[in-house]
This record gives C-alpha cells, structure tokens and sequence, in this order.
C-alpha cells in the first residue's frame, strides 16, 4: 500500500541507475576512437581487437564521429540525474540541465572541427560545459539541504576534482571525465531521499497520535 504512494521519481530510481551507469560505459567504449585519432598512442592496443578495427574503418572521420557520439552520454546521466537533483534546490536543476546541454553542445563541436566549418569557434566548447557542471556542483551541494547524506552533499561538491581526474586517468576529455560523471551519477540517484509525501519519510497522522497516546 505504502509503495504505491512513492512518486514516480523514487520507483524509476533503479532504472536511472542503469540508465545513468550506461551513459558512463558508452562514453568508456567509444574513447579510444577519438583519443586514438587525436594521437594518444596508449589506445593503440585497443584496435587489436577486430570490433574495435573495423568500427575505425569504417567511419570517414573516427575523430569526428566517436567524438561527437559523446553526446549520448551527456543526454543519458543528465536525464537520469534530472528528477532528483531537481529536489536538490535550484543549484541541483542548474546541474542536470547543464548535463543534459552538453550533448549538443558536444556534438556541435565536434562536427566543427575542421578549420572552414561554420562553426569552428565551437570546438572544444564541451570543457567549458564541464567546467560548468563541476561548479554547479557546488552549487547543488549547498541548496540540497540536511535531508539529502552528508556524504553525498560532499560528492556533489567535489564533482569539478572528480571529472579533472577522470581527464588525467584516460587522458582525454570529454569522454574520461563523463565516465567518473556516470559513476557519480549512480550514487546520486540511490542515495538520493525519497520524497518528502513518502510514507517512509512522513508517519501516517493516525499514527503519530496513537504513538503519542501510549
């Protein structure tokens, strides 16, 4: 009985783990396409495998594509972190929209990377995005409020050291930091608190009187 009260937010929380947690791994799976091409010879062992050489040929531009394919995992943690952080205040919401707009954000870049595109100005645009989301992290740590684990709030916070570590363990950006971002993302949404109209949060009022009675 109680379960059905849960909001919409609290029962898709288990599949907005998943959703998230697969945005992480697809920004995981397609990094060494762009790295490989952007002269990080580390990856080179990568296309031993024959999935992974043959998806590098055939594609014009690995670059360009696998790059520009990011996009997917900004979309996927944004839209899965949206429904909570929005109960983390407004600096909360500041954060999953900016997610979320790193994927046109991402694939605008890289599709503008040549030097005569239109819009060439926009290559590399996704750091500033990311630099961006790391500091409205901040933001969402300090309007989440006591209801949401300290420990969270502090992950929230250090959102901006975390993706910068993301960049240096695999060496490239956007696609290592939006890894460590799907992680975080993950424990976002199973720590999250449950809604305030929940039953496990607020005791029946028939309740708390007779608890009060005896």
């Amino acid at each position: 009985m109680g379960e059905s009260r849960l909001t919409f937010t609290d029962r898709s929380r288990p599949w907005r783990a998943v959703v998230a947690g697969l945005g992480g791994l697809w920004a995981l799976v397609i990094l060494p396409f762009p790295a490989w091409a952007f002269g990080l010879s580390s990856y080179n062992w990568v296309f031993h495998y024959r999935v992974y050489f043959w998806a590098r040929e055939a594609v014009h531009d690995p670059y360009i594509v696998f790059g520009a394919l990011a996009a997917v995992s900004f979309l996927l943690i944004g839209l899965a972190l949206l429904p909570d952080l929005r109960r983390a205040g407004w600096g909360g919401a500041v954060m999953a929209w900016l997610i979320i707009a790193g994927a046109p954000v991402t694939a605008l870049s890289y599709v503008n990377t040549p030097k005569q595109a239109p819009l060439h100005f926009l290559w590399g645009a996704e750091a500033f995005v990311l630099i961006a989301v790391g500091l409205a992290g901040i933001l969402a740590a300090v309007t989440a409020g006591r209801r949401w684990p300290l420990w969270i709030r502090i992950v929230l916070g250090l959102t901006l050291p975390l993706l910068v570590a993301g960049t240096l363990a695999t060496g490239y950006w956007p696609h290592g930091p939006l890894v460590v971002l799907g992680i975080e993302a993950i424990a976002i949404i199973l720590a999250a608190p449950r809604t305030a109209e929940s039953p496990a949060t607020v005791p029946d009022s028939g309740t708390a009187l007779g608890a009060t009675a005896r």
